[in-house]
């Protein structure tokens, strides 16, 4: 049985992830990711690149499960930029959804948080 159709059913923001395990460790539950497309935009000039430089982990923290932190071990590329008129040699791969530039949390928890700091405003 595939567990394929199970996790978009529970993760749709991990969608365009390939979700390669997932381990519990006390209290917290580990989803091992990796990217699955094949090439990736330089965020300077916008030329695409298929040249990859290295590869990296990012960890990101994502919302609760069942009462369980949630921790996203993504592994993620760099890239060469191929144009010669670009300033940037090198660029990380960003995969809309879970991630974004530095970040160290997922979308959906940050916007949880924001929604429980504003309740707590009011």
């Amino acid at each position: 049985m595939s567990l394929s159709p199970l996790i978009a059913l529970l993760f749709p923001h991990l969608s365009d992830l390939h979700v390669t395990n997932i381990t519990r460790t006390g209290t917290t539950l580990q989803i091992h990711a990796a990217t699955q497309q094949p090439t990736a935009v330089c965020p300077c000039c916008g030329s695409a690149s298929t040249r990859v430089h290295s590869r990296y982990r990012r960890h990101l923290l994502d919302t609760p499960i069942s009462g369980q932190q949630a921790l996203i071990q993504l592994q993620v590329r760099r890239y060469f930029c191929d144009n010669p008129e670009c300033d940037r040699q090198t660029f990380a791969e960003q995969v809309p959804g879970p991630t974004s530039p530095y970040s160290r949390s997922t979308p959906l928890l940050r916007r949880t948080r924001e929604i429980i700091a504003l309740a707590l405003v009011w």
